[in-house]
């Protein structure tokens, strides 16, 4: 009784955490669409602040960039995801895992396209961060950063994947996160060296990938479908 207790306060001090994560994450999102759509000038001396990173072609600086944006490629971290909740259902039996990754990843990429499709802004190549352009409308814009928002996404959802198969301590669990976080930020850093998008584009599109997430996370935890399911105790398949 006492360790079920035990359990379930665990459980709610993640939720609430969680749940955290996801508004925070959602309030930070629409403040920067906000803050950009105004072309603040404090937005623009940042974004401008990332051409300065921007790398020529032919060099080694180059090359690095682009191994760095693989880590927000959709096919590569969705194809990640999905071997990691297969072998969970090798593992433990449980379909969930594939259901969380295969509506989490739907959701998210459905949020994003539709904000690109209703915003457009200038190239990095432009030199001018313009919101809501003449010259870009109609065209799948730039901001959010799809990339970012995918590599948020899966990182941090591979990191609950993998912690709840394996009963984390908490330490591990932060552990984790901060390396979730850093391939984020690698990944982005990637992006802006090749001067494929502006600081704000990947900033958002992270925030609305943290924002799905969590929020899927919490979820996962919370249902009673869900919550029964007990990875680290289950058989695995013969």
């Amino acid at each position: 009784m006492l360790n079920e207790m035990g359990n379930l306060l665990t459980i709610d001090r993640r939720r609430l955490l969680l749940i955290f994560i996801a508004v925070t994450s959602a309030a930070a999102a629409a403040w920067t669409t906000y803050e950009v759509a105004l072309e603040r000038a404090w937005i623009l001396r940042l974004d401008k602040s990332g051409l300065a990173l921007r790398v020529e072609r032919g060099t080694w600086m180059r090359d690095l960039a682009e191994l760095m944006i693989l880590l927000g490629q959709r096919a590569i971290v969705v194809g990640v995801l999905l071997i990691a909740a297969i072998w969970l259902f090798r593992a433990t039996g449980s379909w969930h895992p594939i259901v969380l990754v295969v509506l989490g990843t739907l959701s998210l990429n459905v949020v994003v396209a539709a904000m690109k499709l209703v915003m457009a802004r200038s190239r990095p190549i432009t030199g001018e961060p313009r919101f809501l352009n003449p010259d870009t409308l109609g065209e799948i814009g730039l901001f959010p950063s799809g990339h970012a928002a995918n590599a948020a996404f899966s990182w941090l959802v591979l990191l609950y994947l993998l912690s709840r198969k394996g009963a984390w301590s908490h330490f591990a669990s932060a552990i984790g996160a901060g390396i979730a976080v850093a391939l984020t930020v690698t990944m982005s850093l990637g992006s802006i060296m090749l001067g494929h998008h502006w600081i704000t584009d990947l900033a958002t599109g992270a925030l609305v990938g943290w924002t799905i997430a969590a929020a899927f996370i919490a979820v996962d935890i919370t249902v009673a479908w869900a919550r029964k399911e007990n990875w680290k105790l289950a058989q695995p398949l013969p």
